[in-house]
């Protein structure tokens, strides 16, 4: 993402923030549960995640990604601000994930492919 060449409203990027914020909770709760529980194993998934969220789990660094488009996001912001790796992990246990679930017509974080997120695939 290159903020130069992106014009987003406040609200654009808000919405694409939150959004990053859940997807990264998903893919690192699904990577943290494939690399403790089944390490070694060639592992099908059944559920066949939509085509973005498959090829973000796929990319070894899609938690980094993530992670510094959320930060460019917030420098965007009328009030940016800059984290250091722990102010990063303070914003994402901040959180208030079951209003975030429920903004975006989620029940668990397992309904992230329920996400629209189009707009973002475009700016990569």
């Amino acid at each position: 993402m290159d903020g130069a060449c992106v014009e987003l409203t406040a609200l654009e990027i808000e919405e694409l923030q939150e959004k990053l914020l859940i997807i990264r909770r998903f893919i690192s709760q699904e990577k943290g549960y494939k690399n403790f529980y089944y390490q070694g194993i060639d592992l099908e998934d059944k559920k066949s995640p939509v085509g973005w969220l498959n090829k973000l789990l796929e990319l070894d660094d899609s938690e980094e990604l993530l992670q510094n488009c959320i930060m460019e996001l917030e420098d965007m912001k009328n009030n940016p601000r800059s984290f250091t790796p722990e102010e990063f992990h303070e914003f994402l246990i901040d959180q208030d994930w079951k209003f975030l679930y429920k903004k975006y017509g989620m029940e668990t974080i397992e309904d992230v492919k329920k996400l629209d997120m189009e707009r973002f695939m475009e700016l990569l």
